[in-house]
């Protein structure tokens, strides 16, 4: 009685094995690909035009256009209740909490967590994906505060800026922005535990430079709401237009015998991702 062996190869593990071994490669090699080309950059103008035009009519109303109404009121009570619970141990704490989003330090923060996304993944997505918005926001919110020059807050406050102006927190809107590390690490990182910190984390941050700005007396809640809008949209509007580049990228580099695999594995329901030309996946 003799026994057939059946020699055919299974698709889905040729395929497995050539994505292992090209991700293995990937590992030693740079990918110099800028991802902000020229649409790129058209979109961000756009979106820069909008969020500002956006930016500027909310402040406005809150300022000349609308001001005293229920919202402003609002704000001065708010201030005001904070400013009437100070202590000695929050004073010494306000500063550190705002720490993260200060201008030199998170530049700083900003640039360790970028280099070190430029060894881990040998090219530029994940670094720009983190500095992109913070560069976006900071644009926007410079142009925003200058042309709405709403005050700050008509209290004792903790320190001195050289900005006077209020509207909208550039603190919080820099925190906020620090959710785009926290993106890339979901995005390659599948344990529970290390997505559950880089949440905890960051939410910490934000939470924490949101309190401080408040308790100093720099921003009313309006100014620190409008930072955690104009932060998250720097990131969505990254993330999108981004998603444009890699998409782009991804059917360039489309290699013809992966694309018949994945067909095969499509099939079979086998999940798919988009691959850079070294076979590493995408953001």
């Amino acid at each position: 009685m003799s026994t057939t062996t059946d020699h055919r190869s299974d698709p889905s593990a040729d395929h497995d094995r050539r994505d292992h071994d090209r991700r293995d490669h990937a590992r030693a090699q740079w990918d110099n690909t800028w991802p902000v080309k020229g649409p790129e950059v058209i979109r961000l103008v756009i979106a820069y035009v909008a969020v500002v035009g956006t930016g500027v009519v909310v402040g406005l109303i809150l300022t000349d256009w609308g001001a005293p109404n229920a919202i402003t009121r609002f704000d001065h009570r708010v201030t005001s209740a904070i400013v009437g619970h100070r202590t000695d141990v929050l004073d010494g704490l306000a500063p550190w909490a705002a720490g993260p989003a200060n201008t030199y330090i998170k530049i700083l923060i900003s640039t360790l967590i970028c280099v070190v996304l430029l060894w881990t993944f040998r090219r530029w997505d994940e670094a720009v994906y983190v500095a992109l918005p913070l560069v976006f926001e900071a644009t926007c919110f410079v142009t925003i505060t200058r042309i709405v020059d709403r005050p700050r807050p008509d209290v004792e406050r903790l320190l001195q800026s050289s900005i006077h102006t209020s509207f909208p927190s550039g603190h919080t809107a820099a925190a906020t922005v620090y959710v785009a590390v926290v993106v890339v690490i979901w995005r390659h990182n599948r344990s529970t535990l290390v997505r559950a910190a880089s949440v905890a984390v960051f939410a910490l941050i934000a939470l924490g430079v949101v309190w401080a700005r408040l308790y100093q007396g720099m921003h009313y809640p309006t100014d620190v709401t409008a930072g955690v809008v104009l932060g998250a949209a720097s990131v969505i509007i990254t993330d999108r237009i981004l998603d444009t580049s890699r998409s782009r990228r991804s059917s360039a580099n489309e290699d013809p015998a992966d694309e018949t695999d994945d067909r095969a594995l499509d099939g079979a329901g086998e999940p798919n991702g988009s691959l850079d030309r070294q076979g590493r996946s995408y953001l």
